[in-house]
């Protein structure tokens, strides 16, 4: 039911809040915005830092490394000082007649532990105290020279707790009738009141442990039925994971009690699973905003919250824990095991994280934390010595350096396939999970990984779930033209994939021939280039191989725009790891048919996309078209085809009357050949563009097979490309004269390549300049497909062969194909 209006607002300020005297005036200008909205009861930490100032000076006096008068006077130093910028003199009388006796009952409590070289839980909580005790009457202080009136409250008069020194538990009948009794006649006066402390009923003063200023706020609130309790702190609000692991992660604007308790308990630093305990019974509303940018909306914790459909809100960890394993075929069927496992852990008061058991009942899994592990493993061997020794367990271990991941959100039971996603997210980023477990109420999938897996699964389940992004990581091979242009549209296209596709492309990497850089966390496109010239570390194919397969991220790919065997030959040891690949480089599936196979073996073992569109036509659907008819069912009888974007251009620029060489030499300048012309004047290329399209029409073919005429003859086979360039223009006369030949029968120069039932094979031919052939310009190709069901009417996909931009254009779109389809 809706909380009854109390008029009242309990608002807590924890210490990064009022860490000194600027902050304290900030604090002031929020509380007195507040109190025209309702009364208020403000509820204040320690001065930020005192808390471990006074833990530091209790281990001084343990030691005897520090005088306690030495302690104290710090403390009171840097207190004064705060008072000296936020009251007037008059004002700081009198707040030190009020504080002066807790300095005194610090020094004397630090000076028994200083003689005893002890301190015990009662003690502590003693000293603990006196961070609270002088922070609220300075506060109240502060606000009534400001012009808003205040008293300090002592939160040891209206909190009553058991003698559990350090967490106490608080007796919720007897305080909340006590809060009741001390606020019955609150008027506009703003009462200041001491977190984090309170007494037992024998009056000793007790403390209630982490986060207790956050309790004595909502147990205050519960109290008194307020309006709501506002908890303001250093941060937005509830963030969607933790930023020191995910920088992107964002503000929860609203939540539920469930989801807020889950986030609590599984590692959210903002909130302690009891906090919201004595709000829910009313329904009273907990809002977490920021001091320092109040005009955030922070997040709003609700009965309700808002509910997501089944989505997750919220990725979270905790971390340092162990896993005690429970093995053994005996266990089958027999009832208690569990029970007693479960007993013998509470007796030694150590507490269960998260259990899991096989279906088969032949192992339990239960997470502790790394500090009881050792004992955990020794108190359940005690309890199933018996069964040991029989076999019936045949071991009982830990696994240590581990931590739980848990995804929170509200009904993600009846979401279908959502556990499955997130163990294939895991999966894909290569995080071994070791156990699994679900909530009951709806709001809870956890996992446990190894500790080192914690960032990338995180980030992982992160972008996933919460972002509801899919982000893909690319290490690219090459820092040629290629290379430069993949990055540019990477850049130029980042707003849109996100804003449109939701997807986001994190380069992670690159190489050129003898040094690479790498950044799981990402390196920005326009830098890539310049940074791999500065901070290269000089590595092989195989060294950076290495660190590929230890990679720990999401939807990894590797693009090669390179012309490099050696790059080619690690393609089915990236595939089989499930790292995706895509290729502008023809040579890995235009070698030996042996190594082609292994290579698509390797693909189906791994799963990963290998994608290589651009080995034909550059960004031309060459492949997919053939892919498409031979799925389909269609039978392809033959394929012709201007293939080779290079000599198209040769070709087409000696018919509208450029030299041989010259016709080279532009296509060169221009990006348009292999790093080495030779490469393409040989016939090199167009075999491996003929082989390739032979395989994926189903055919088996070694690269001896294809026939091809050549243009250079045998001298040309040597040297380097500066010395073949300088040689190229002995071969201009005869290809002027056999061009001059060609026009005179209205016919023009094309090198044509075919897959049919005559062959493989490549050759010059001379075409009708009005033919499909015949009209091509520039580095156009053109493929002719004829097929059963297109008999008599082959239908044609033409366009530019050849160019960096146009060729980056069809990388990127094979790299994003990759990233939808490694789901």
């Amino acid at each position: 039911m809706p909380a009854r209006k109390s008029n009242i607002i309990v608002s807590k300020f924890g210490g990064t809040s009022v860490a000194d005297a600027e902050r304290i005036k900030n604090v002031c200008s929020i509380i007195d915005a507040t109190r025209k909205e309702a009364r208020l009861i403000v509820v204040v930490s320690a001065l930020g830092g005192m808390t471990d100032s006074l833990l530091e000076a209790i281990r001084g006096a343990v030691t005897r490394s520090k005088e306690p008068s030495e302690a104290v006077q710090e403390l009171v130093d840097r207190y004064e000082r705060a008072a000296h910028h936020l009251l007037p003199a008059n004002d700081r009388s009198e707040l030190f007649a009020i504080v002066n006796h807790y300095w005194a009952e610090l020094g004397e409590l630090l000076d028994g532990i200083f003689l005893l070289r002890e301190c015990t839980p009662r003690t502590r909580d003693a000293v603990m105290a006196t961070g609270e005790l002088v922070s609220a009457p300075l506060l109240a202080a502060a606000l009534d020279a400001n012009g808003v009136p205040a008293s300090a409250v002592d939160a040891r008069e209206i909190i009553r707790t058991d003698d559990d020194f350090g967490e106490a538990n608080v007796d919720m009948p007897v305080t909340y009738a006590a809060v009741r009794r001390r606020f019955e006649n609150l008027g506009s006066e703003v009462m200041v009141v001491t977190g984090f402390v309170a007494t037992t009923d024998q009056g000793v003063t007790s403390t209630l442990g982490r986060s207790g200023s956050d309790y004595t706020a909502t147990i205050i609130g519960g109290a008194l039925e307020a309006d709501r309790v506002d908890i303001w702190t250093d941060v937005d609000g509830v963030l969607s994971a933790d930023p020191r692991l995910v920088p992107d992660a964002y503000t929860i604007r609203e939540l539920s009690y469930i989801e807020a308790g889950e986030l609590a308990y599984f590692g959210a630093k903002v909130l302690h699973p009891r906090t919201m305990r004595p709000l829910v019974a009313r329904g009273i509303p907990l809002h977490i905003k920021n001091t320092f940018r109040p005009d955030t909306p922070g997040t709003l914790i609700t009965r309700e919250g808002r509910p997501s459909g089944g989505r997750v809100k919220a990725i979270t960890s905790v971390r340092n824990v162990a896993v005690v394993m429970i093995e053994g075929t005996g266990m089958a069927g027999v009832p208690g095991v569990s029970a007693r496992a479960f007993t013998s852990l509470a007796n030694e008061d150590i507490n269960v994280l998260m259990i899991s058991q096989a279906s088969s009942e032949q192992s339990i899994c239960i997470v502790v934390s790394q500090d009881d592990a050792d004992l955990a493993v020794r108190t359940v061997t005690e309890t199933f010595e018996l069964e040991l020794s029989r076999q019936d367990i045949s071991r009982i271990h830990a696994i240590r350096n581990c931590s739980v991941l848990s995804a929170v959100g509200d009904r993600m039971r009846h979401q279908p396939g959502l556990a499955g996603r997130m163990f294939s997210a895991l999966g894909r980023c290569n995080v071994n999970i070791l156990a699994i477990a679900q909530g009951a109420s709806e709001t809870n999938i956890s996992a446990v990984v190894e500790e080192k897996d914690v960032r990338p699964a995180v980030t992982t389940l992160h972008t996933t779930f919460a972002r509801r992004e899919n982000r893909a990581h690319i290490f690219v091979f090459g820092a040629g033209g290629v290379a430069r242009c993949l990055f540019d549209l990477l850049r130029a296209q980042r707003e849109w994939l996100s804003t449109m596709q939701h997807l986001d492309v994190v380069v992670i990497g690159a190489a050129n021939s003898t040094e690479y850089i790498w950044s799981e966390s990402g390196i920005p496109p326009a830098e890539v280039v310049a940074r791999l010239d500065k901070e290269g570390t000089e590595a092989n194919t195989r060294d950076i191989l290495r660190t590929l397969l230890a990679s720990k991220v999401d939807r990894p790919i590797v693009v090669d725009a390179t012309a490099s065997q050696e790059v080619a030959a690690i393609y089915p040891e990236l595939l089989r790891r499930g790292i995706a690949v895509v290729a502008a480089n023809k040579k890995a599936n235009s070698g030996e048919q042996a190594r082609y196979d292994a290579l698509k073996h390797a693909q189906r073992e791994g799963r990963a996309p290998y994608l290589y569109e651009t080995t034909e036509g550059a960004a031309l659907p060459v492949l997919t078209t053939i892919r498409d008819l031979v799925d389909s069912g269609d039978e392809i009888i033959r394929v012709r085809a201007v293939l080779s974007g290079t000599l198209a251009f040769v070709f087409n620029a000696m018919s509208s009357g450029a030299r041989f060489s010259e016709a080279v030499r532009e296509a060169r300048e221009r990006g348009f050949t292999e790093p080495n012309p030779r490469e393409d004047l040989r016939g090199a290329d167009v075999r491996r563009k003929l082989i390739i399209i032979a395989r994926e029409m189903g055919l088996r073919i070694e690269p001896d097979e294809v026939k091809l005429e050549a243009i250079l003859d045998s001298t040309f086979t040597d040297g380097d490309a500066e010395s073949f360039m300088a040689r190229l223009p002995q071969l201009d006369g005869d290809w002027a004269e056999r061009v001059q030949t060609t026009a005179a029968s209205n016919k023009r120069l094309q090198y044509v390549g075919e897959v049919g039932p005559e062959g493989i094979f490549g050759r010059v031919e001379s075409v009708d300049a009005n033919s499909n052939f015949g009209i091509l310009s520039g580095t156009d190709n053109l493929f002719v497909f004829e097929t059963r069901r297109h008999e008599g009417n082959p239908f044609i996909v033409r366009g530019p062969g050849a160019g960096v931009e146009t060729t980056a254009g069809g990388v990127l779109s094979d790299v994003l194909i990759a990233a939808r389809t490694m789901r």
